[in-house]
């Protein structure tokens, strides 16, 4: 749905919005990541065989 008005200023507007939810959901994406590779190193070294 591409509506444009005679100075293109509501494409420009939906197009920053697309733009930000993107880089919002990347950020998400990837703190969570973060996250759990975090967990896994916690819990290998917690669960590491005691010698």
């Amino acid at each position: 749905m591409k509506t444009v008005n005679h100075n293109g200023k509501e494409t420009t507007v939906k197009k920053l919005i697309a733009i930000a939810a993107a880089t919002a959901a990347g950020v998400f994406a990837f703190r969570k990541w973060q996250e759990t590779a975090a967990e896994k190193s916690i819990w290998k070294a917690s669960t590491d065989k005691v010698e």
